[in-house]
């Protein structure tokens, strides 16, 4: 039987996409906080708000990376991480384009906000990088829980699917060699051709009826 292989090169690689994905769906949702019912907003400073939209980015990456069908438990760490990582880096993207847009902070609050570049967002993160670290700084219980919330489904999701797989692979090599076994005690060995002693061994006689004619006699030639 061929060795299965693990999936860690393409999970990583399918986890990364999906992270980034994820990662610029989240920080759009926060662009947009300020469309919804304040209630949603401020009930416990907005993080079981955050923590919702962080486990669904979780769920989304722990799915993506499912697909790859992995037998790695290693790669379920490394996609946990990669959706803890997911609401910083939505921050920080959020920020970038708060400070490459300047929106309200230039041209007041009803003013429409330029549309964003990606040479404005580039240079605009390494002052977004440093704000997100000053507010986290002031307040560090409140990052912690949506990093978990993200992190803990996309753990489960891909720790579940490998031991599935690695389990069923088990199974089947368990069970392929006593299968091949059962099959060859019952399967009836050929009976040995009898011959007297020193009797040569003579070729098959033809049959008579495979001259493919009714009027030729048959061969009644005998050794």
């Amino acid at each position: 039987m061929s060795k299965q292989r693990s999936g860690l090169l393409s999970g990583l690689v399918i986890g990364l996409f999906a992270t980034l994905i994820g990662t610029a769906g989240l920080g759009a949702a926060l662009l947009y906080l300020d469309r919804l019912p304040e209630i949603l907003r401020t009930f416990g400073e907005g993080i079981p708000f955050l923590g919702t939209l962080a486990f669904v980015v979780g769920v989304l990456i722990g799915w993506a990376v499912r697909l790859v069908r992995p037998r790695s438990v290693l790669l379920s760490l490394v996609t946990a991480l990669y959706a803890a990582a997911s609401v910083p880096g939505a921050l920080i993207i959020m920020g970038a384009y708060v400070f490459s847009t300047v929106g309200e902070q230039r041209f007041g609050p009803d003013a429409p906000i330029p549309p964003p570049t990606l040479q404005g967002i580039l240079g605009a993160l390494p002052d977004a990088a440093r704000n997100f670290w000053t507010v986290f700084e002031t307040a560090p219980w409140q990052l912690p829980t949506p990093m978990a919330a993200a992190a803990l489904p996309a753990f489960v999701l891909v720790l579940t699917r490998a031991l599935r797989l690695r389990r069923t692979g088990r199974h089947a090599a368990a069970g392929k060699p006593e299968q091949d076994a059962e099959e060859t005690a019952a399967a009836p060995e050929p009976e040995p051709e009898y011959r007297a002693p020193f009797e040569p061994l003579q070729p098959p006689k033809q049959d008579p009826a495979s001259t493919g004619s009714f009027f030729l006699p048959p061969d009644r030639y005998q050794a």
